[in-house]
């Protein structure tokens, strides 16, 4: 389990590409993962046409999140999902993809987030909820 999860935090600091959010960047966010805590994605355009003519974005997204409360708890997630432009600076997204999660065991089951983009002076803001097999979480961040 530990390997996975360093392979995950590997893969996702190390890659060039990103499209976190749906709207690109590296994000880091503080967390209530478990009690206090902590997420970080790094994502990857993923280029549907059909959808992209509709008004709708497609990525892909490695999410890692851990945190502590009684006890230390961890996760991560390979997504895919869609941005929905609500207005000027403003967006939402939903994706769901296979996840694992560290607590005692290490647990594998479908992780899923849904969050809200807004853009403020050229960063980005956003808040997400979402779950890993050992914990739910809303986060509340900035992509880079």
């Amino acid at each position: 389990m530990k390997k996975t999860l360093m392979m995950a935090l590997t893969t996702l600091f190390l890659s060039s590409l990103s499209f976190a959010g749906g709207k690109g960047g590296l994000e880091l966010a503080l967390s209530s993962y478990g009690g206090l805590g902590v997420t970080a994605a790094k994502g990857y355009p993923l280029h549907v046409t059909f959808l992209r003519s509709k008004g709708l974005y497609t990525y892909g997204e490695l999410e890692v999140g851990a945190g502590y409360n009684d006890e230390f708890v961890a996760g991560a997630d390979a997504s895919a999902g869609l941005l929905f432009p609500i207005d000027k600076g403003i967006s939402i997204y939903v994706s769901a993809g296979p996840a694992i999660g560290i607590a005692d065991d290490a647990v594998f089951d479908i992780g899923a987030e849904i969050g809200a983009n807004v853009d403020v002076n050229k960063s980005l803001v956003f808040v997400e909820v979402g779950t890993h097999p050992t914990s739910n979480y809303v986060s509340v961040g900035v992509r880079f």
